[in-house]
């Protein structure tokens, strides 16, 4: 079966020019009244809590790793902490306006990226949701801490379990989100959405890619938004998940009810800083990140540069945002302004910038910034803002003192890795849907019915190759098997539709199955592979082919 696209010469050789999109720069602006229709006088403030507890959480562990103490609670970490102090607006502006259905994925910068989508969860969920989940997960043990931890009622409760969860994470503690076992640069919380984090830079791109095919090929709820540096966009994997995202066969060659192109959005906390590289003026060319949008698609990914100081315009762009990714007309791309006042890590002089600059921004403190002007609009008061901070310290050195407590809270046996490596288990299919797919008068099924499942015949004479089944037609079979039984399957690579794939393995399934099930991706093995893992991470089975590697 030929590709029905023709690529017609007399049109692609005219004469002409390419235009590109204008690109929005820091467009907000403020109106009291709109933003209380909505999120509400309440709403409003609760955004400036949620960027105080992470603030307060990462300069605690900043105390902790420069002095060894924090509120006079000593403490030992040999761990990272790669913190973002100053970057709290740009987390919880985005996460405000996400849902448990909708995925994060970041980089080994993004405690506040976790505690910020947790938060959002916990404000849009119902007491008995939080305590369904509390209660299962880990078979309730995680909870059995926080609820040591002094609280009023189950909304305190879940802060309790959200705070030690990842506190403990940290730590490498059994009782953390993880078992201990993901530590400063790989907490996850999988039930409010917030999906593994990544120490290579850049190599979440591709991951939330395929998280991003899976809802898309599922027809499951909700985005997924990939979280890197602005660093990170000198990584080969970002640029390809970029492009994976761009094709133009989920909008050209995909039936319009399998919905247009994945539900990703693409946003660049950017810092302006790698480690000490400076990307605005000495490591990268684009001058505004925003820009490089213009490569991908003619739509220049709907990028917008934002102003991250203002949780507000954060969230009003992820607002925006989303609605184009759920009509199918993605990828996006944010590029979220922001700066973070600590270092690379606690260890960092900060010998690559100057005093003057850090000084500058902090005149533009986003925590200060944004009181200011909920204070001015009357929507709270310093002594409100005061309190709030003094409560959650109480909270948090309640909960840091049981984080550490070796006897109460101990680490993961020696070998417990080697018990969880596996699941262990058989899954027929990850999804009760009906799979779809067409076998009637299927060329390769018949052919291989008439294929000699042995070297020699009856008689005892070799059977020449054209009879004789072989391997591709195992790898075949198992994969038509999976295909019929699991409606999750996807099979994506080099030349695996029409071709049928380097070696015919995937011969004859293009005539069986619809595009979303069987496609070509770009020659980009970083993607290719990246996206079967967060589609599977996602909850679904997934084929990858790369061709000879």
């Amino acid at each position: 079966m030929t590709q029905s696209l023709i690529i017609d010469p007399n049109e692609v050789r005219r004469p002409g020019h390419v235009t590109f999109p204008d690109v929005p720069v820091n467009q907000y602006t403020f109106d009291r009244d709109t933003e209380i229709a909505r999120y509400g006088e309440k709403g409003m403030v609760q955004m400036l809590h949620d960027m105080i507890v992470v603030r307060t959480f990462e300069s605690m562990l900043d105390s902790i790793k420069k002095t060894g103490q924090w509120e006079g609670v000593e403490y030992n970490h040999r761990g990272p902490a790669h913190l973002g102090i100053g970057q709290e607006s740009a987390y919880v502006g985005q996460s405000f306006v996400l849902t448990p259905d909708d995925f994060i994925f970041g980089s080994h910068r993004s405690h506040g990226e976790i505690l910020a989508k947790c938060y959002s969860a916990m404000h849009q969920m119902d007491e008995g949701q939080l305590e369904g989940i509390m209660k299962g997960f880990l078979g309730g043990e995680t909870l059995s801490y926080a609820e040591k931890i002094d609280y009023k009622d189950t909304k305190d409760l879940t802060e309790n379990f959200i705070l030690f969860g990842a506190l403990a994470e940290i730590f490498a503690r059994k009782s953390g989100f993880n078992r201990g076992l993901g530590g400063s640069m790989h907490t996850f919380f999988l039930p409010f959405g917030s999906y593994p984090n990544n120490a290579i830079v850049g190599g979440s791109a591709p991951i939330a890619n395929g998280a991003a095919l899976f809802k898309r090929i599922n027809r499951k709820p909700g985005i997924v938004v990939s979280n890197v540096g602005d660093a990170a966009l000198a990584c080969g994997p970002v640029w390809e998940a970029m492009n994976f995202a761009s094709m133009d066969q989920f909008r050209s060659l995909w039936r319009e009810e399998d919905g247009g192109n994945p539900p990703i959005l693409f946003n660049f906390f950017n810092n302006f800083y790698g480690m000490g590289g400076q990307t605005f003026g000495e490591t990268m060319g684009y001058e505004i990140l925003a820009r490089v949008g213009a490569a991908l698609n003619p739509e220049a990914m709907h990028a917008e540069r934002v102003d991250g100081i203002n949780p507000l315009a954060v969230a009003d762009a992820t607002t925006r945002k989303k609605k184009i990714l759920e009509e199918g007309r993605g990828p996006v791309l944010m590029d979220t302004i922001t700066y973070r006042f600590s270092g690379h890590s606690p260890s960092d002089a900060s010998s690559y910038r100057t005093k003057e600059e850090v000084e500058l921004w902090e005149q533009v403190d986003c925590i200060k910034e944004y009181s200011t002007l909920l204070i001015d609009n009357g929507l709270t008061t310093q002594g409100e803002i005061d309190g709030y901070a003094a409560s959650l310290t109480d909270k948090l050195v309640k909960v840091l003192k049981l984080a550490i407590d070796d006897e109460a809270t101990p680490r993961v046996a020696d070998g417990y890795i080697d018990t969880v490596m596996f699941s262990n288990e058989k899954v027929e299919a990850f999804d009760d849907a009906t799979p779809e797919i067409d076998l009637e008068d299927n060329p390769r099924v018949k052919a291989l019915a008439k294929k000699v499942r042995s070297s020699v015949d009856a008689s005892g004479k070799p059977v020449s190759k054209m009879r004789m089944y072989q391997f591709r037609d195992g790898l075949f079979e198992a994969m038509l098997h999976r295909f019929k039984t699991d409606p999750t399957m996807a099979a994506w690579g080099e030349e695996n539709r029409d071709w049928g794939g380097a070696f015919a393995v995937y011969r004859g399934l293009t005539e069986a199955l619809p595009y979303r099930r069987l496609f070509n991706s770009p020659i980009a093995e970083a993607s290719i592979v990246g996206a079967g893992v967060g589609y599977a991470m996602a909850g679904g089975r997934a084929v990858v082919e790369l061709m000879y590697c």
